[in-house]
């Protein structure tokens, strides 16, 4: 689609696929789960300018504000125009988490040697969870935002809040076992390839995702109309930030693995196809 720069596809996985030849290319797995992260993070970019710009209260004023007391990622796109565009884009995700399921479960698959161990089990799972996550994702903007508006007076309604966030949750979970799954595979098949950086960082995307959901999960649950927040807002704001840094950097801290060739080309007869499947033994 694109040729660009190497510098440029070794910094973005969106860019290196977009550059790969659509006829034969030697790609990682690994590209498809980093390029839905991508995805997430210049989406959040995109729709917090816009909504800070044009509709700020949107965004100070959210109705779920006065449970956290922090400001949420999502706080910049719940409502439209950014809604509009978040979904549109989010969507793009459902592709690339099933394309990274699909390739991931076909190398375990090839290089396969007659027994399947329980970390290639757990990497295929996480990522087939992953994809499905992935689509369930896009209840978001239909559970939550759907029953209450900016600057209501009347309280938020705490349980689609409650279930809003558990699909945050859910998606947030699925995405680091997906990692953590890669990170396994690779250092059980090739552990001189995993660094201490790689482990150092898979350790504290685990601890990020933890922490974000015991603290959101302790802020609902005691929640009350009328006062402040159980938890200061600095709790729920660390745990944002350290959890977003994570998800932005998973390009570069999960360790090499092998590539897949994948080569695409036209058959003008089936009769070919059925004497190569008839020829297989």
């Amino acid at each position: 689609v694109c040729a660009c720069p190497q510098w440029l596809r070794n910094m973005s996985a969106i860019v290196d696929l977009l550059s790969q030849s659509p006829f034969d290319r030697v790609i990682k797995p690994k590209t498809y789960l980093s390029a839905s992260h991508e995805v997430f993070s210049y989406t959040l970019v995109v729709t917090w300018v816009i909504t800070l710009i044009w509709f700020p209260q949107q965004i100070h004023e959210h109705p779920a504000r006065p449970i956290i007391g922090s400001f949420n990622p999502c706080f910049g796109w719940d409502y439209p125009p950014a809604s509009y565009i978040a979904l549109t884009a989010c969507s793009c995700n459902v592709y690339l988490t099933w394309r990274y399921a699909f390739l991931e479960r076909t190398r375990t698959y090839l290089l396969n040697t007659g027994t399947v161990s329980c970390t290639e089990r757990f990497s295929s799972a996480s990522a087939w969870f992953l994809a499905v996550t992935s689509n369930l994702w896009l209840l978001l903007w239909l559970i939550g935002p759907n029953e209450d508006n900016p600057e209501d007076d009347d309280g938020p309604v705490v349980v689609n809040w409650t279930i809003h966030t558990g699909i945050f949750v859910i998606y947030g979970v699925a995405s680091f076992l997906a990692a953590l799954g890669n990170y396994l595979e690779v250092r059980e098949r090739r552990p001189d390839k995993v660094s201490t950086r790689n482990t150092v960082f898979i350790i504290v995307y685990g601890c990020s995702i933890s922490y974000l959901t015991l603290v959101y999960g302790y802020d609902l649950a005691m929640y009350e109309l009328g006062k402040e927040p159980a938890l200061n807002p600095w709790f729920t704001q660390c745990a944002d930030i350290i959890w977003i840094a994570c998800v932005s950097n998973i390009t570069s801290n999960l360790p090499e693995e092998p590539p897949l060739r994948v080569k695409i080309e036209v058959i003008e007869e089936l009769s070919q196809v059925e004497e190569k499947g008839s020829a297989s033994p």
